[in-house]
């Protein structure tokens, strides 16, 4: 049988081609081409290493990639032909853990966090040595930072003709271990860099020590506040201590920047990437300036982790962990999906994905069979965005740092006893913020998510915002306060689940409430507040003229409990995912209330669209619903083969402005040789058929395709081409 060739345009990649090792075209045939699935389909990427025959039977189970350990910059010869003979992509591991990961990473004979656990014992046998919170090395040493970006650029410079799937810096990195609190760095360049940071924060010395309440003579005298002496104040001044602890998220972004920025200096399309990124809070964990700071981030979503990210970070692509089996992990997979997820880092560390010789282990074909679910819906997400809300929620950092103090105060010297693990603890900060999200993902609105900063310099002034919430929001600068009280007189609604701005931004408590009568603070917001559930929250947000895209009512005829609720839109299209919030924490049938008529289709169940503008919709309890409304019939898609050219487009006109489709390529018997994701294209497109010899070293070969199918997951409509 013949075979064909398509030659997709570069520009419809999410990411850089794959360059893979291909064989010689034998002369007089065609070979078919297909684009690399770099980010443009759901990933599914295999954590552990794998011998070549398991390398290949990944590949069949629908894995799309794997890792390849680059600790140091130094790779194994024979891991990376693997990698190469299987054509399984990879993306490199651990490059720079000495750096970012040093308190937690693998060391021969040692436990990953046996420099942290050396300096714990150290402190416990003398509480007054300082030289416990010298971080080794210095995230501020311009000689270390400068040797990872060397190691970086010739790493990168010697994958060009493999471009792995992204650059990872590290594995569960952070400023101590992970993300626990720690009173690092006191090393002379941290100190140095602590100092000149200072100078740019207050501009004077005369204006630092008025707010900290010291006598400094010089800035080369400043030394920071340590917890301890911060635990035993009564004066309600943090500030030494607080902007010791600011300026230590600061350098860990820095740190990662400059990762970042080596990769991309290297000219090689390369993605610099975090894994295993920790709750919000302490270890470098403040979204609002690590989420900008890489291109690819694994992140375990606890306390809102994801949703801050890609917030913080649109273009972030965003990675799930896989760890078990079962609901719960099929509940987990699609949740992240449908808060932007791209994928998942499978953990197999008992090995039964995959067996040594390519057999598929039981949680092999688990993962196979969720896999393929998700992407049957991915392209349509991938096209749709997310419906801008007109209710913000600030995440306040220095807040967090100030409540997490006096939370801990009573314990004193204890606080140092506290592990990463336990920081997954809530807290009052952490409790009113996930309150404030569930709340508003129950009534089908994604919050617009503020730092600080972004609400100083002018957020609040978008014509569109019409709410602000400010979760546990006790420490606020002197120009957050302004920028709130101005959205106040403009007739915005603030609402506050305690007393705001109780202490100033650097972290000095005030001599009285800044915000008093002008924040709100109903039960509905409060997260000990009795029935503070989506129906209280939307009395309040309706009061204040927020009218929620859509209704979705339980079985009392109020606003469902316990269901997470998004909304996209794709042009005139919208997509409305219903999903329990948590694992059959959801009614079982809740009612779907539209604000106009619109055809409705379930597009995972593959139901004919019904026209209204109410349905009711029986909840899985794991899985979601995934709704596509739209306000006429959408066209399938239409596939030609003419003239050596080969064009993909609708069958007529349609509500959505893009569109996404699936390609998969087809053999004699029906059987998917490689799928793929056509993003986010307009109209139609067209493709050159070429002779294998002028697409070499493009993308991998596929030779045998006899037919190629386009789905369009939003019409539920297929098209099948003969291929010559």
């Amino acid at each position: 049988m013949k075979a064909t060739a398509l030659l997709l345009a570069a520009a419809l990649l999410s990411g850089p081609a794959l360059a893979q090792q291909e064989p010689a075209p034998t002369p007089g045939t065609i070979t078919v081409w297909f684009p690399s699935p770099i980010f443009n389909d759901y990933q599914l990427i295999m954590w552990q290493d794998q011998p070549a025959a398991a390398l290949a039977g990944l590949r069949r189970l629908g894995f799309t990639g794997t890792k390849l350990i680059g600790n140091g910059g130094r790779i194994d010869a024979q891991a990376l032909a693997d990698r190469r003979a299987s054509g399984l992509p990879y993306y490199l591991e651990n490059i720079a853990t000495d750096l970012y990961a040093s308190y937690h990473r693998y060391t021969p004979g040692q436990s990953v966090t046996w420099r942290f656990d050396r300096d714990r014992a150290q402190r416990q046998a003398d509480p007054s040595d300082p030289g416990v919170f010298v971080r080794e090395p210095s995230l501020s040493d311009p000689a270390v930072i400068a040797g990872v970006q060397a190691r970086l650029r010739a790493l990168v410079q010697a994958q060009a003709a493999d471009q792995p799937l992204f650059y990872n810096l590290a594995d569960e990195a952070g400023i101590a271990d992970l993300a626990a609190p720690w009173d690092h760095d006191l090393s002379p360049p941290s100190l140095a860099a602590f100092r000149t940071w200072l100078q740019g924060e207050y501009g004077s010395l005369d204006a630092l020590n008025a707010q900290w309440g010291t006598t400094w003579a010089d800035w080369e005298a400043i030394q920071p506040e340590l917890t301890d002496a911060a635990m035993h104040r009564t004066d309600g001044n943090f500030s030494a201590w607080s902007d010791f602890k600011a300026f230590m998220d600061v350098a860990f972004a820095r740190a990662v920047r400059a990762g970042t920025d080596a990769v991309h200096d290297a000219g090689r399309g390369g993605l610099a990437g975090l894994e295993g990124a920790q709750v919000p809070g302490w270890g470098g964990y403040d979204y609002g300036l690590l989420a900008p700071a890489v291109d690819v981030m694994e992140i375990y979503d606890t306390g809102s982790a994801l949703d801050l990210a890609r917030a913080f970070n649109p273009k972030l692509v965003t990675l799930g962990t896989a760890f078990n089996t079962g609901p719960r992990e099929v509940h987990r997979a699609w949740r992240e999906l449908l808060h932007g997820g791209r994928g998942m880092v499978v953990w197999d560390e008992a090995g039964d994905v995959i067996g040594p010789d390519g057999t598929p282990g039981p949680r092999g074909r688990f993962l196979q069979s969720l896999a393929t679910s998700l992407r049957q819906v991915f392209p349509a997400l991938l096209a749709a965005t997310p419906r801008p809300s007109p209710v913000a929620v600030l995440y306040s950092q220095p807040s967090f740092r100030i409540a997490w103090l006096l939370e801990h105060q009573p314990k004193g010297a204890a606080w140092s006893d506290r592990d990463s693990e336990r920081e997954n603890d809530d807290g009052l900060w952490r409790a009113a913020r996930r309150q404030a999200a569930s709340n508003l993902a129950g009534l089908g609105l994604q919050p617009r998510w503020l730092t600080p900063e972004t609400l100083a310099g002018g957020a609040l002034q978008d014509p569109g915002l019409r709410v602000l919430m400010l979760p546990h929001a006790i420490a606020l600068s002197d120009a957050e306060v302004a920028a709130i009280r101005a959205f106040a007189e403009r007739g915005g609604t603030v609402l506050a689940s305690t007393e705001p701005g109780m202490f100033d931004g650097h972290g000095r408590r005030r001599a009285s409430l800044p915000l008093a009568g002008v924040a709100k603070m109903p039960q509905a917001v409060r997260p000990d507040g009795e029935g503070a559930g989506p129906a209280s929250l939307l009395q309040v947000l309706t009061g204040a003229g927020v009218v929620p895209p859509i209704q979705v009512l339980g079985p009392d005829r109020a606003s469902a409990d316990g269901v997470d609720v998004q909304v996209r839109d794709n042009g005139g299209v919208t997509i409305v995912s219903l999903q329990a919030a948590r694992p059959w924490g959801a009614p079982p049938v809740v009612t779907l209330r539209l604000p106009e008529q619109a055809l409705i289709r379930d597009i995972r169940r593959g139901m004919e669209p019904v026209r209204g503008n109410s349905v009711d919709v029986a909840l899985d309890g794991i899985e979601p619903t995934i709704l596509a409304l739209s306000p006429t019939l959408l066209p399938g898609p239409v596939l030609s083969l003419d003239a050596g050219e080969l064009r993909i487009g609708l069958g007529g006109p349609s509500a959505a402005a893009v569109y996404g489709m699936r390609l998969d390529w087809l053999d004699a018997d029906g059987t998917v040789l490689v799928s793929s994701v056509l993003s986010r294209f307009t109209g139609s497109v067209s493709f050159p058929f070429l002779p294998g010899e002028a697409a070499a070293r493009l993308t991998g070969p596929l030779v045998g395709a006899a037919s190629l199918r386009a789905t369009d997951p939003l019409s539920g409509r297929t098209a099948i081409l003969p291929l010559p």
